[in-house]
């Protein structure tokens, strides 16, 4: 068990936080090279990401991530002119297309929009980059008493330039771990936030969006909701917070949302 303060995480969300997601990062397809002739470009580190969450519900797998992400996608699209621009790729074990199938599911009556995508997946995607879909239908019962959050993300301000070989680089990105605390269990959209001896060194949380957040116990974990927004403090506290806004994702919520996929 991995504790911070009087928040455990268990071994098995500790050992690999980012077990359940990856980075979605819009990429241009075809670049000009130094001879002019055109190729295929791998993601850049001017281009903007979100995260998608994997999860599976009756054998099937899908992918999470925010409506916001997807509408900078397609407005990346609508200003290039060209519906064939740009795409959208993780990053792990090679770049691999997610194409726009996503849909944004509709709210319980007389709640506001939410800001989530939607959209089944080929398995054989999640296990070819590594991941696993976190399994609703055996998720453990979430714990009565919830006192903190664990946000996992990938913050596109922290892409860098890895040099591989003589033949050039390529795109890296690590992740992001939030743990923040929560007064009570959400039921509708909700914020983690926690005060820090000392300012974080990462200030700038954009590409989060679409990460999964988990409860924890010494000895289980599950997914309550999906990151919408992040940061740290204002200058009056000197920056010396950290918080996360998130759309609840019970396995409940998530199955509502999967089903309007086929309604």
């Amino acid at each position: 068990m991995n504790e911070n303060g009087s928040f455990p995480i268990c071994d098995g969300l500790s050992e690999n936080p980012s077990k359940h997601c990856a980075v979605l990062v819009i990429t241009e397809n075809v670049l000009n090279g130094q001879n002019g002739w055109p190729h295929f470009a791998q993601p850049s580190d001017e281009l903007r990401n979100g995260t998608l969450t994997f999860v599976k519900a009756n054998g099937r797998v899908y992918g999470i991530t925010c409506w916001h992400v997807i509408e900078h996608f397609r407005k990346q699209l609508s200003q290039s002119g060209d519906p064939y621009s740009h795409s959208m790729r993780t990053m792990v074990n090679g770049f691999y297309v997610v194409l726009d199938r996503f849909i944004r599911p509709e709210p319980q009556l007389g709640d506001p929009p939410i800001d989530i995508a939607v959209r089944e997946l080929d398995p054989d995607l999640v296990s070819t980059i590594g991941k696993s879909p976190i399994d609703l239908d055996s998720q453990p019962k979430a714990p009565e008493a919830i006192r903190h959050g664990y946000a996992v993300g990938f913050p596109e301000t922290m892409k860098y330039k890895k040099m591989e070989d003589r033949s050039g680089y390529r795109i890296s990105m690590p992740q992001v771990e939030i743990l923040a605390e929560i007064q009570e269990f959400p039921s509708r959209r909700f914020a983690l936030f926690s005060e820090l001896d000392n300012k974080p060194s990462q200030t700038d949380y954009s590409g989060m969006s679409g990460g999964p957040i988990f409860w924890s116990t010494e000895e289980d974990y599950g997914i309550f909701g999906i990151i919408y927004e992040g940061g740290v403090g204002s200058e009056l506290s000197e920056g010396k917070s950290v918080y996360v806004y998130g759309e609840v994702a019970t396995p409940e919520v998530i199955r509502s949302w999967l089903s309007q996929l086929s309604a």
